[in-house]
């Protein structure tokens, strides 16, 4: 009799185990991390050695930026960016969410919604893009650098016009001659004399040919890459890009597109300078 009532009790716990070795989904394991490192806004730096805290638990995730500002008059602030999806894979952990609304002072703004967020954690390199109605806001610890493509390159000083604010840069060029195709890398570029900093806008694989033993260049709706920003911005979308090099000379002419944010709208650079040797 003690038999009988055993095996029930022994079907049960085969059944428990049977579950328990079940390979359902694993959720990451709870984190709590802290990061210092550059946050960005549409791929300039604005500011260095910023505070960030990751915060997971199972698979959801808080990212909070501490005593953030985007621009001069903006008062520094704590933002936290709540409820991210998150997925563990190999040691690293991926986050991502849709308009999210974060939180100041544990007070949702609407003002700051979020369309996407999409972040990465591996060791110890954290790194998360947040799209906003201001523009694109970035924090990473990570070292990043704009590569542009292989080939030859030459570096070209002198003067930038962008409407009536004139400056005097650099421009690099880097040429694909396998693939027809220019990098062009407009350094420190200002738009107007009181803007507080300077952008570093790429434009890649413009295609060229030669003419006359000149390159000439043109390309329409090119999307440039910002600073470091991995990503290309359409915010700073180029309608046209056009140009020559001949001899030691460069010259460059490109326009913005409409549509834009106003400060950017319809934005005319003009550039004419010679071979330097970039230091």
């Amino acid at each position: 009799m003690k038999k009988l009532l055993f095996l029930p009790l022994l079907a049960m716990l085969a059944l428990f185990a049977s579950c328990s070795d079940d390979d359902g989904p694993t959720l990451p394991e709870n984190k709590n991390e802290v990061f210092y490192g550059k946050l960005l806004l549409n791929g300039a730096i604005v500011a260095d050695e910023v505070k960030c805290e990751l915060v997971i638990i199972g698979d959801v995730a808080t990212v909070s930026l501490y005593k953030v500002a985007f621009a001069p008059a903006m008062p520094a602030m704590d933002i936290v960016i709540p409820l991210l999806k998150c997925n563990h894979n190999g040691g690293t952990y991926t986050m991502s969410g849709a308009n999210v609304v974060p939180t100041v002072a544990g007070v949702p703004v609407e003002a700051y919604r979020m369309s996407s967020v999409e972040a990465w954690y591996s060791g110890d390199k954290f790194e998360v893009t947040a799209v906003t109605s201001m523009g694109t806001i970035m924090f990473s610890n990570a070292v990043f650098s704009i590569t542009p493509v292989g080939g030859s390159g030459k570096s070209y000083e002198g003067d930038l016009a962008v409407g009536e604010f004139t400056s005097k840069i650099v421009v690099d060029i880097v040429k694909d001659e396998d693939a027809s195709l220019l990098d062009i890398v407009i350094n420190d570029v200002k738009f107007a004399a009181g803007m507080p900093m300077t952008l570093d806008i790429t434009l890649k694989g413009i295609p060229y040919l030669m003419k006359d033993g000149a390159v000439v260049f043109e390309a329409s709706d090119v999307v440039p890459y910002i600073n470091a920003e991995p990503n290309p911005m359409p915010a700073y979308t180029f309608a046209s890009v056009s140009g020559s090099i001949a001899g030691n000379s460069l010259t460059l002419n490109a326009r913005m597109a409409d549509g834009l944010a106003a400060y950017v709208a319809g934005k005319e650079f003009a550039f004419e300078g010679g071979e330097t040797v970039k230091n």
